[in-house]
């Protein structure tokens, strides 16, 4: 960096009541490697600062701001030019960030019923069980026992993913109809152990296309309607199987009133061509 003739450095009390912090998290930065000091008097110790400081410490602050961790803005500024690896763990949050972002807005302003949106899911290992039902009360018993069955099992959840499910015909068809039964796989994420159990199931990170209702079970069908609907205006290509989380649901918060229900329809797509 070329740096002005008259450039000035900053005592320590200075730097620290300029940037809005305290001597000892400035001690703790150089610390762990995130701030070197522009300069050191060798004979006291003394630690003095230039401006190309205060934009790191600005810069720090920022991501700390964001809700970064000490420990992941410290890999950030080690990491210096070569940051492929900050950045995809970055947007892995971005997207998670986003998925329940869309839930609370929904759930916040019931009146818009439906939402759609592009998203990416990450990789997932799950604890999967398949079974006829005919209706969604008797899906949402059914998705209780198989979590239960998995906690008994000793897996661990992966607490960042949701329970979804899988149907045999892709949730296009109804449930109204009289004796109407579609076989349902119960798809609980779990924490990757190494165990060879056969029902243990993974998913690949997909890009996929999500729609968000809010309403009770009575919305599904037309909920399922309008996501096919739309997947064929967007002439989107699905590629992969469609999931059912129950985001707003009785299993998920048995204290929720059948109208505050909020359910996920999503698809894995291939890319779009721009």
């Amino acid at each position: 960096m070329n740096y002005p003739d008259n450039m000035y450095l900053f005592s320590i009390s200075e730097f620290a009541h300029a940037c809005g912090i305290s001597r000892k998290t400035l001690i703790r930065m150089e610390e762990s490697g995130v701030l070197t000091p522009s300069h050191v008097n060798p004979d006291t110790g003394y630690r003095y600062y230039d401006a190309h400081n205060a934009a790191e410490v600005g810069q720090y602050l920022l991501l700390q701001r964001l809700g970064m961790s000490r420990s992941e803005i410290s890999d950030y500024f080690h990491e210096k030019g070569d940051i492929k690896t900050f950045l995809k763990e970055q947007r892995k949050r971005l997207g998670e960030m986003q998925r329940v972002l869309e839930e609370l807005e929904i759930r916040h302003d019931p009146s818009r019923h439906f939402s759609f949106s592009i998203l990416d899911l990450p990789k997932t290992v799950c604890y999967c069980i398949s079974k006829e039902i005919s209706s969604p009360e008797e899906s949402e018993a059914f998705f209780y026992l198989v979590h239960q069955q998995s906690i008994m099992d000793g897996f661990r959840m992966q607490e960042t993913e949701p329970l979804f499910g899988l149907s045999d015909d892709e949730y296009r068809n109804h449930f109204n109809s009289l004796g109407t039964t579609h076989t349902i796989t119960a798809c609980i994420p779990v924490a990757a152990s190494g165990s060879e159990d056969p029902r243990l199931q993974t998913f690949p990170a997909v890009h996929a296309f999500s729609a968000l209702a809010y309403g009770d079970y009575t919305i599904i069908n037309d909920f399922c309607d309008r996501f096919w609907r739309e997947i064929d205006e967007r002439k989107l290509h699905p590629a992969g199987r469609t999931r059912f989380i129950g985001i707003m649901a009785p299993y998920v918060n048995k204290h929720a009133a059948p109208r505050e229900y909020c359910f996920r329809l999503v698809v894995p797509i291939e890319p779009q061509n721009n």
